[in-house]
């Protein structure tokens, strides 16, 4: 954990040296008991994290509470309000703390997220050092995101429209152990979406549709490269590799319907369908011995697919604290990429939320 740390420090130091978040330099070499290589950006593309993570999709755990139903078809005294939420999520990809703002005018409101990781894995192809094929890092700050919404609230009706924009203020180019694991995407997102939600006496329907719009990430990674010189000399030089890349765009759709046991109690059942578009990799390399240039055209890269998967839950709630339990199983997946095809298997989501005031 000492070595971590003090790792950790280092890469910190060298990032604020170049004072640039968005620039990353690797070298094929130590770098304070680090190798990176450039098949990170690569490897990142064809092993999509961001789809199993609830925080930048929110894919599994958005079936709202018992005591966030209550709020939603509470009409507010006042015409202004705000508040402070805090929530915690676990899921086989990621630990978070999120903590959202919010300020509103009647059915408008804008919310501020800022994320924490307290843990997040991105995934690589299983070598001897990771059997399991994945990269742990702890802690870190997250996309940080802003939503303006407008609500309609009816006796048993609640629904609300949103678009949300997502800032890149999650590190992209955290690492551990030579393998980047990124904070967040590295690219302002956007997202549209619409919750809707039925309140009958004795069962609610709950029904998200949420479309997310992924934008581009660039990263400049520099390489110390041998090479010979005109005097067939070896010498040292350096490889600079400009990539620019794209997530796949992500639609979903989530419906569950929702059974009070008890007034502390519910259980849902309901299914989600998913798809993603294959997202872009593009990246030029230049060299410091010579003036080529090698420019590879925008392909795509492996992130297309259609799932469609079953869940059940269960919500607790109590002093207006909400624990949603959530479980998913996939029924069918669509993909040409085995990687994807791999991760899309039983999963399961926690969260704990309360609206502070």
């Amino acid at each position: 954990m000492r070595d971590f740390i003090g790792n950790s420090f280092r890469i910190m130091a060298i990032s604020l040296v170049i004072g640039c978040v968005s620039v990353f330099v690797a070298k094929a070499q130590n770098i304070g008991g680090l190798v990176v290589y450039p098949e990170n950006v690569e490897t990142l593309q064809d092993n999509p994290t961001n789809y199993d993570d609830p925080l930048v999709n929110g894919n599994g755990i958005n079936v709202p509470g018992n005591a966030e139903t209550d709020n939603n078809f509470t009409p507010s005294e006042k015409n202004f309000q705000y508040g402070i939420s805090a929530e915690v999520g676990f899921s086989s990809m990621s630990k978070y703390l999120n903590v959202p703002l919010s300020i509103g005018y009647k059915g408008f409101n804008l919310t501020v997220a800022i994320p924490f990781y307290i843990q997040k894995k991105a995934k690589y192809s299983p070598t001897p050092a990771f059997p399991k094929g994945y990269v742990a890092a702890y802690g870190g700050l997250g996309d940080i995101s802003a939503e303006l919404s407008y609500k309609f609230q009816y006796p048993k009706i609640y629904d609300c429209i949103s678009f949300t924009t997502s800032f890149p203020t999650g590190n992209k180019n955290r690492m551990v152990k030579g393998y980047i694991v990124p904070m967040g995407t590295g690219s302002f997102d956007f997202i549209f979406s619409n919750s809707f939600q039925y309140r009958h006496e004795y069962f609610r329907i709950y029904n998200n549709i949420s479309y997310r719009l992924s934008g581009k990430c660039k990263r400049d990674l520099t390489m110390s490269v041998p090479y010979y010189d005109e005097a067939n000399v070896l010498q040292t030089g350096q490889e600079n590799i400009n990539y620019v890349t794209s997530n796949g765009n992500f639609l979903s759709c989530n419906t569950s319907f929702d059974y009070p046991v008890l007034s502390w109690m519910s259980l849902h059942a309901g299914f989600a369908v998913m798809n993603s578009s294959a997202g872009t990799i593009y990246h030029k390399h230049t060299y410091s011995w010579n003036d080529g240039v090698n420019e590879f055209p925008t392909s795509k890269s492996n992130q297309a697919y259609t799932s469609v998967d079953v869940r059940a839950a269960i919500a607790f709630s109590y002093w207006g604290i909400d624990l949603m339990c959530v479980v998913a199983q996939p029924v069918y997946v669509k993909t040409e990429n085995q990687n994807i095809k791999d991760s899309q298997k039983f999963n399961f989501y926690i969260k704990l939320s309360k609206k502070i005031f």
